[in-house]
């Protein structure tokens, strides 16, 4: 009989997990080297104590009643329970400290011999509290991200929800976790959706993953709504899960239909203003001619019985007919700035500026014009011909509208702040004179068509497009153009070229 005990001893210290056996009233009768380890007894310290000595008193009462379970389960009693293989109890080990511990019973019904199993979990309590607390973290930080995310496993089963989400599609996410994401999708995307999980499945083709599209959303409500989904895929805890970002794009798309609505309404409005083209450089400027050659005729044909003051408001006509024809090329030229395409190539501004300045100032050079470049000028891409008119005009302007004996230009480029962005722009050309100069509540008048700031005789009278034509010459490059001036110190107009950035 000892010979048996010791062999039962021995089995029992192989066993991992701890093992004790009591009677009917809590006797602790054996107890193994694994619970001694677990409790920190040695066994002749427990073996004849009651089972209560390893329990806290608030936790003896469950254990009284997890045994009567037990005991009315063994003997078929209707009353019984299934805790299947056991139940977690908090337990006291010698030190008087508590920990978890996971705890199986079983009554032998021969001898009413109770036999327990236990075993300490308190690093798995441990690593579900850490585990809790990151997926806690997650659940925070997803419920901060603007995007909605949903995260699906293999069957397509809705695992997670973001308070994002809740907002696209109107569900709480306790109405969706557990369901298959196909709730969230309208036909034809629900067996879209199958036939990609499946597709998956066989081939382990990711058709979809990592792939961003538009699909139709559907919320609770039942509406439907433009989305944007992208997928990527996870491991967690050795399974794959599929993790989906969800953004309403709703106003997007809004404003995408309105765009094109503009867009068609614009090329019809340029179609109409070709037509407008069309008559005003044809039959506009028709009966310009005739009323100037009419004009011609009859100086020529009754210069003799004409006096003075009919002869001089026949010249009058004449010049008014060629100064509207020039106005009506101007405004032909101007609607043409804004919609003909650029012919871009890289420009040495120097060279640029050497051929404007040969054309633009032969003749002032007799009331020196002294042009200055201070230091070599960039190359930059541009549209060659309308910027050799905006420099051309702003070199004009300089010597137009300078009084000075010495008339001086300087061109160059510079650093300074943008009062439209108000942002430091590294490469600013500026056109400089020691001009007339502008007042500040002229600064913006200045660059509308056909305004001008000066009473001028005939014979230099220009249209009042120049610096219109500069303006939208320099928007049409991505930039921006501003003048700093004062009455009697001269201009300084800055622009900015960005159409090769």
């Amino acid at each position: 009989m000892e010979t048996r005990e010791l062999q039962l001893d021995t089995v029992l210290d192989s066993v991992k997990d701890g093992f004790f056996m009591t009677n009917k009233s809590g006797e602790i009768l054996s107890f193994n080297y694994s619970a001694t380890q677990i409790f920190g007894y040695d066994k002749h310290e427990v073996i004849g104590q009651n089972i209560s000595l390893l329990l806290p008193d608030s936790e003896q009462p469950k254990y009284a009643q997890y045994l009567l379970d037990v005991t009315n389960s063994t003997f078929g009693e209707q009353e019984s329970k299934d805790y299947g293989t056991g139940i977690e109890m908090i337990a006291l080990n010698k030190d008087g400290n508590t920990f978890p511990l996971e705890l199986a019973i079983s009554v032998l019904p021969s001898n009413d011999i109770v036999l327990g199993t236990v075993r300490d979990i308190s690093e798995r309590k441990q690593a579900e509290l850490s585990i809790k607390s990151y997926i806690e973290h997650i659940e925070t930080i997803m419920d901060t991200v603007l995007d909605g995310l949903i995260t699906i496993d293999m069957r397509g089963v809705i695992h997670g929800f973001n308070a994002a989400a809740e907002s696209i599609f109107g569900f709480r996410a306790r109405e969706v976790i557990g369901r298959n994401v196909k709730m969230l999708m309208p036909e034809p995307f629900q067996s879209e959706h199958d036939s990609y999980l499946d597709n998956y499945h066989t081939t382990g083709d990711k058709k979809i993953i990592g792939i961003g599209r538009e699909i139709t959303g559907r919320r609770k409500n039942g509406y439907l709504f433009p989305m944007e989904l992208g997928v990527n895929e996870m491991t967690v805890q050795g399974k794959t899960m599929f993790v989906g970002t969800v953004r309403d794009i709703s106003e997007r798309k809004a404003a995408e239909i309105a765009i094109d609505s503009y867009i068609r309404k614009l090329q019809i409005s340029n179609s109409e203003l070709d037509q407008f083209a069309y008559i005003a450089s044809h039959d506009l400027k028709e009966p310009l001619r005739g009323l100037a050659n009419n004009a011609l005729f009859l100086e020529e044909d009754h210069a003799d019985s004409l006096e003075g003051e009919g002869l001089r408001r026949i010249a009058r006509i004449r010049f008014l007919c060629t100064r509207m024809e020039k106005l009506v090329d101007s405004l032909l030229y101007y609607s043409r700035l804004g919609r003909q395409d650029l012919a871009v190539e890289e420009v040495d501004l120097n060279e640029l500026i050497d051929s404007v300045a040969e054309l633009t100032l032969p003749e002032e050079t007799t009331q020196s014009v002294h042009l200055l470049i201070p230091k070599a000028l960039p190359k930059v891409t541009c549209d060659k011909p309308r910027v050799s008119e905006l420099f051309r005009n702003l070199i004009s302007n300089a010597v137009k509208y300078n009084n000075s004996a010495r008339k001086e230009i300087e061109i160059g480029v510079k650093s300074c702040v943008n009062p439209h962005s108000n942002v430091l722009e590294h490469q600013v050309f500026y056109v400089k004179d020691n001009g007339i100069g502008i007042e500040g509540r002229f600064f913006e008048d200045i660059f509308r068509i056909f305004k001008r700031l000066n009473e001028e005789d005939d014979s230099v009278r220009g249209t009042g497009v120049g610096l219109t034509f500069v303006k939208k010459i320099v928007e049409r490059h991505n930039g921006q153009i501003w003048v700093e001036s004062e009455l009697e110190q001269g201009s300084c107009f800055n622009f900015t070229l960005k159409l090769g950035e």
